[in-house]
């Protein structure tokens, strides 16, 4: 929405909380000034398996494409996720996407459905085909995984040797928008680390704030736990394996959108 004009400038004097932001999530590509967006919550999408039908841990894009897992293989409805860990699968770099530069991750995946390899297309859903043993395993996303997990050992979650995508839900201000001053307020308000840590017990994906880490521990539980989980707080060698998409203009994006709706039927 930045590159298209449809959002302001943050009043970043009247959000001083904003300072808590993590020096590694500064800057994406879809703000590359760090003017317009602040991140709500990031996370990580992966492969993520089930040890009780797969046998094995998964760690590789191509353990999607093993014909031993036919039928029972899901892929995310989320066009960016799915075609952006196939595509680093086979060294197509997200930063700078064009269409034709991906098409080999679109063909890969056609031959995927046409094969009957891929069961299906979902949303967030995913976790009960996982959990059930109706996906051995499937794309997926970081904090869905550490929550299923908790209760199922047999799930598992991890980073293909290719890399794997880092995605931001943002808070940004749309052009025209009548309080401003209050959306200012609430972005403070979920910066202060004391209530980012309480967002991050709850929904249990990467954090944006600064500071969280040591608020779960004080938190003590269930929360304090969740400050020692590398899928919520990844260390700097998990970071360096991932990639966030480069900005697609209009047509691209149309194109991408299309290819996909195609594919997966939708």
């Amino acid at each position: 929405m930045t590159n298209l004009g449809w959002v302001e400038k943050l009043p970043l004097d009247k959000i001083p909380n904003s300072a808590n932001l993590i020096e590694s999530l500064t800057k994406p590509p879809s703000d590359p000034t760090g003017e317009y967006s602040l991140p709500w919550q990031a996370g990580m999408a992966g492969i993520a398996y089930n040890k009780s039908v797969t046998g094995r841990e998964l760690n590789s894009v191509n353990d999607l494409f093993d014909p031993a897992f036919k039928g029972k293989i899901g892929m995310l409805s989320e066009m960016r996720d799915t075609i952006g860990l196939i595509a680093m699968s086979l060294g197509i770099d997200l930063a700078t996407p064009t269409f034709e530069k991906f098409q080999p991750a679109f063909d890969k995946l056609q031959e995927g459905v046409d094969s009957g390899q891929i069961r299906q297309f979902t949303g967030n859903d995913y976790v009960d085909d996982l959990e059930q043993g109706s996906f051995a395993a499937c794309i997926g996303w970081s904090g869905d995984v550490v929550q299923l997990s908790a209760s199922n050992p047999d799930i598992g979650f991890s980073i293909p040797e290719s890399g794997g995508t880092l995605w931001f839900d943002t808070m940004q201000i749309p052009v025209g928008a009548s309080n401003v001053e209050g959306a200012a307020e609430w972005m403070n308000y979920v910066y202060d680390p004391v209530n980012a840590a309480k967002i991050t017990a709850e929904v249990q994906f990467i954090s944006p704030v600064q500071g969280v880490q040591e608020e779960l521990r004080k938190m003590g539980g269930d929360a304090a736990a969740l400050a020692d989980s590398q899928l919520i707080f990844p260390d700097a060698s998990t970071l360096a394996t991932l990639q966030s998409w480069g900005n697609l203009d209009e047509e691209e994006e149309a194109l991408f959108d299309a290819e996909f709706a195609k594919i997966t039927g939708a």
